[in-house]
């Protein structure tokens, strides 16, 4: 068995600091999957040229626009890549895709960096 740096085996719990803590990390990236899917089917729908007077495209583009509206004060963020596709809606998407792979990068340097001491013999 091995014991971690605090002291506690691997499946122990700390106390409700940590629960406070688990309970606000499983809200924010509970936040960021809902948001990156109204950023996806965004994108989707302007690629394929939905109209906004379908049922789809009001319910989709209305709720993403808040999402959207920050970049697109950025001069040259209204030119249109694919479709209705912004510069704008695909800045957003790249950032949708592009925080799931800093988090594994960012998991994978905290594995290699934890410090594991073996339990002494019983």
């Amino acid at each position: 068995m091995f014991r971690s740096a605090a002291g506690r085996h691997p499946g122990q719990t700390g106390g409700a600091q940590e629960i406070r803590s688990q309970v606000a990390l499983e809200l924010m990236l509970n936040a960021y999957a809902a948001g990156s899917a109204l950023v996806v089917l965004r994108t989707l729908l302007l690629a394929l040229g939905v109209d906004k007077h379908l049922w789809i495209g009001r319910a989709i583009y209305g709720p993403s626009r808040l999402l959207i509206m920050p970049f697109s004060f950025v001069p040259g963020s209204g030119l249109e890549i694919v479709g209705r596709l912004t510069l704008a809606d695909a800045t957003i998407f790249a950032a949708v895709l592009l925080v799931p792979l800093g988090m594994l990068v960012l998991g994978e340097r905290r594995k290699r960096t934890a410090v594991v001491e073996p339990l002494a013999d019983r």
